[in-house]
């Protein structure tokens, strides 16, 4: 519930967002571009000192929990700022979009990276935590479907013809649910695994110890790779809905494909995710992780030269590409959480947030690069918001954004999932050592006060 409440406004920004500015708000595809690879950047820088703040800060719930609480009422408020035009002329409608939009990824940090730590310390059972990554994006994808098959008609049905009012409305919604779904996973979680050994150890020595970790390095490279597929496709595919399956249709039949297309893709996904789960306790995680990343590869380049007026064979299509997407999500969050035990068995020194934190950042960057790609992509190939027709350069310009773009990181994955050494056996090393460790570091009994009287009675 945790990462369905974070999805609601993730998927929001990925699937609208940059056809919200363009078509909506009334920016540039080049202003939209440069916005996005600043603010996420900026965004990304944030994510490693979070980490740093979040193991370091201990209360009576956890060093993670809390975040959710905290930071819940913030992340709604700027959702519905992020996606309100006010009239401030074309200058200060950018500068408006650059402060809610770098804000709302500020607290999206906030309690994404404190999220996504909390599932490696919930358990230390690898099955358990890929178990648990599962149903995480189960129910987080099904969240998704929800952004994407209701938001364009909430948008039309609360705002009429104000479309500016129905995203606003719209998005007060989802962050209203998203505030219910935070308190829910607060309430309902509990951190268990604790550092073999409390240390106070300084920052330079926790980065030091990141970067000397080789499998965190690769983890974060596939992170990278992964949110640059995925936020590539996501946001050039109402693009190729309109334009192209549509022909530039802005009507009640056009709104209805463009949600039908936009939710294949997240019932895929939906889908994927559970197979994720059945998959895993049959094969080897790699071995899935780089055979997912080779037909995702195969599914994007076919997809490419399918016409976008073949609607019987682009939807089933789409869906493959969800399917697959999400199908390895789960082994990509578990070797995150491997990662942070390799480093805790390798050095001594657990540093979970700062672990995922890293990785978010990689995440984030990722974001970035491939937000500006698409839209310095458009500008460059003579995309025009609104008209009927595009050009045959912005039609091949945005076919080629949904397909061959996210093929070439899929490509990379596969190539870099070689370098990623902690296979069930490995794992199954590091925890026997991790827990024999902890039973050490345990005081002997006979090295406890004895108990007398009451005492006694009472334990």
């Amino acid at each position: 519930m945790g990462d369905a409440a974070c999805g609601i406004v993730y998927s929001s920004v990925t699937m609208f967002l940059t056809w919200f500015y363009t078509d909506i708000y009334g920016l540039s595809a080049a202003a939209v571009g440069v916005m996005f690879l600043v603010t996420r950047i900026l965004d990304a820088i944030t994510d490693p000192l979070t980490g740093i703040v979040a193991d370091r800060v201990k209360t009576r719930w956890g060093h993670f929990r809390p975040w959710l609480i905290w930071f819940a009422v913030p992340y709604a408020v700027l959702a519905v700022m992020t996606f309100t035009t006010p009239d401030f002329g074309a200058s200060g409608k950018l500068i408006y979009a650059y402060i809610t939009y770098t804000l709302l990824m500020l607290c999206y940090t906030f309690i994404n990276i404190p999220y996504c730590a909390l599932g490696g310390v919930i358990t230390r059972d690898e099955k358990d935590r890929l178990s648990a990554q599962a149903y995480r994006f189960t129910i987080s994808s099904a969240a998704g479907l929800m952004v994407s098959v209701a938001t364009l008609f909430l948008v039309d049905w609360l705002g009429k013809e104000d479309k500016q009012f129905g995203f606003q409305a719209t998005m007060g919604i989802m962050g209203a649910i998203a505030i219910v779904m935070l308190l829910f996973c607060f309430f309902s979680t509990k951190e268990r695994v604790a550092p073999v050994v409390e240390t106070q150890s300084s920052v330079r020595e926790d980065i030091r110890c990141l970067l000397a970790n080789d499998q965190w390095r690769i983890v974060a490279i596939i992170t990278f790779f992964s949110s640059m597929a995925g936020v590539m496709r996501s946001a050039a595919t109402l693009y190729y809905a309109t334009y192209l399956m549509m022909g530039g249709v802005q009507t009640a039949t056009g709104t209805v494909m463009k949600s039908a297309f936009v939710s294949t893709s997240v019932v895929g996904t939906i889908i994927g995710s559970l197979a994720a789960g059945y998959l895993a306790k049959r094969y080897r995680a790699v071995s899935l992780f780089k055979n997912i990343n080779l037909l995702l590869v195969f599914t994007g380049v076919v997809m490419f030269f399918i016409p976008p007026t073949w609607l019987a064979v682009v939807f089933p299509l789409y869906f493959l590409v969800g399917f697959f997407h999400q199908m390895y999500q789960p082994f990509k969050w578990n070797m995150m959480a491997n990662a942070a035990d390799y480093g805790e068995w390798k050095f001594g020194h657990r540093i979970t947030g700062l672990s995922y934190s890293g990785n978010l950042f990689a995440l984030k960057m990722g974001m970035a690069v491939a937000g500006a790609a698409v839209g310095f992509a458009l500008g460059l190939f003579g995309y025009q918001a609104g008209v009927a027709e595009q050009t045959p350069l912005a039609t091949a310009g945005i076919v080629g954004l949904l397909t061959l773009g996210p093929s070439i990181s899929y490509l990379i994955l596969w190539w870099l999932a070689r370098f990623y050494k902690l296979d069930d056996t490995m794992m199954a090393t590091i925890q026997r050592d991790l827990a024999a460790r902890e039973q050490a570091a345990r005081p002997a009994a006979s090295d406890r006060p004895a108990l007398v009287g009451d005492e006694l009675k009472n334990a």
